[in-house]
């Protein structure tokens, strides 16, 4: 017994040693809150790349020009105004008959005086495209614009809106003026320096049109004519004749009224 007494103390001792030797090779936790004590994240995707192992898609070609942003028509409704171009001006007499209906789906519905019809519509940014037109096919009265409506709708090309008002610009460079309100009424002006200027007026309010400029103007009380103000803009209306000052100076006018 005695002579075991010592092996037992010798194995113990070899097992304690060999115990902290262990523990002085594994690594030290480090307390939360030091430096150091949060592993780097991974990365997933290179710096810049979209989502997880994507990257970013082509850059526009050098000179490349974005679309143009047009209007948007979708579940829209407007009265044709009349058209305006190069020597010409025709407006119906009542906006109340001509009607256009851009409905979801593609289609559209007019009214084209005492007629009604059909047809199709696409719009690719700023390019607007009518197909032919299905029509009832009654005899409207003497004078009326149908005839001319139907033809330019086929000829549209592009669409706008200006202040308010939908331009539709044929292939024969035409513009055919639209309103939301069919008690607003267009009228075309003849101007020193051959620059026509278009004005549409309604709801006590005016929109002009001059060349790429455009204002939209509120109706003022006036002792005799029409006076139409906004900022620094006055359009005066008197008889045929109408005058645009801007700044203080007369950018329009004398302009007669379109016959």
């Amino acid at each position: 017994m005695s002579a075991s007494k010592p092996r037992a103390g010798r194995m113990i001792a070899s097992a304690l040693i060999g115990a902290f030797l262990i523990a002085g090779c594994a690594t030290p936790q480090v307390p939360l809150g030091q430096p150091g004590s949060l592993p780097k994240p991974v990365e997933l995707a290179p710096p810049g790349a979209i989502g997880e192992g994507s990257s970013p898609g082509p850059a526009p070609a050098a000179g490349t020009k974005p679309a143009a942003v047009g209007p948007s028509l979708a579940a829209s409704s407007w009265y044709w105004l009349g058209t305006i171009g190069t020597g010409e001006f025709a407006a119906p007499a009542d906006p109340g008959s001509f009607n256009l209906e851009f409905l979801d789906g593609g289609q559209l519905a007019a009214q084209i005086d005492c007629n009604r019809g059909s047809s199709s519509w696409r719009q690719d940014g700023s390019s607007l495209r009518i197909g032919p037109l299905a029509t009832t096919r009654m005899a409207c009265p003497p004078g009326s614009e149908a005839t001319r409506f139907g033809r330019q709708l086929g000829q549209v090309r592009s669409a706008a809106l200006v202040r308010g008002l939908l331009e539709l610009r044929t292939e024969e460079a035409a513009t055919m003026v639209f309103a939301r309100d069919p008690d607003w009424r267009l009228n075309s002006y003849d101007c020193p320096g051959g620059s026509p200027m278009q004005v549409a007026v309604g709801g006590g309010q005016a929109v002009v049109r001059l060349r790429t400029d455009s204002w939209l103007l509120a109706q003022q009380t006036a002792g005799s004519g029409q006076r139409y103000t906004q900022g620094n803009a006055i359009l005066i209306i008197r008889g045929p004749d109408a005058n645009l000052i801007v700044g203080g100076k007369q950018i329009a006018g004398p302009c007669s009224t379109r016959r």
